[in-house]
């Protein structure tokens, strides 16, 4: 995994509103670690209801979902994690999420993700489900360390796409 941290932001507390944001001039940083990823075929996309402006916000609120599920499965904190999600993947040639072990070498995390993958994805979309947020917070899609300021997100998007991805899983 390969990250840069390209600026940050100065917020008022206690309401979190921005003040600024600072632009850094640093260094890429790479994580050799291990990551568990599902992708969504094009067709799957349009089944769920979803149009090409929709799927980054959807993608990316399942993407940070997850990551606050899988320590429930796998023993360990949402900080241990990172995620990357994208409406197209060079490799996948699909709309793909990535969830991936925040320590160098991995630590188990996305394999046990791997291996119980219809079950994250199943207690995931319970858990955004049963939200009653109207739009999205950080009990459901928001997620405290977001490189991209939880931008874009869409809660709604990411109920319709796991219930698709869903649709196609074995039973448990």
């Amino acid at each position: 995994m390969t990250s840069q941290v390209v600026s940050f932001q100065r917020r008022h507390l206690p309401d979190l509103r921005i003040l600024s944001t600072e632009e850094l001039d640093l260094p890429e940083r790479t994580l050799p670690t291990m990551a568990v990823w599902w992708s969504v075929p094009t067709g799957l996309l349009g089944d769920a209801g979803l149009t090409d402006e929709s799927v980054p916000g959807a993608l990316h609120a399942a993407e940070h979902a997850s990551i606050g599920l899988l320590p429930l499965l796998a023993t360990c904190d949402r900080w241990d994690l990172g995620g990357v999600s994208t409406a197209l993947h060079v490799d996948t040639e699909r709309a793909t999420v990535f969830v991936y072990d925040g320590l160098a070498g991995g630590a188990g995390f996305a394999e046990r993700g791997y291996h119980l993958g219809a079950t994250w994805l199943r207690a995931t979309r319970d858990a955004i489900r049963s939200c009653p947020c109207p739009d999205g917070c950080p009990a459901c899609v928001q997620s405290p360390k977001c490189g991209n300021y939880n931008n874009p997100l869409d809660k709604h998007g990411a109920l319709r796409l796991l219930d698709a991805v869903l649709a196609l899983a074995p039973p448990d």
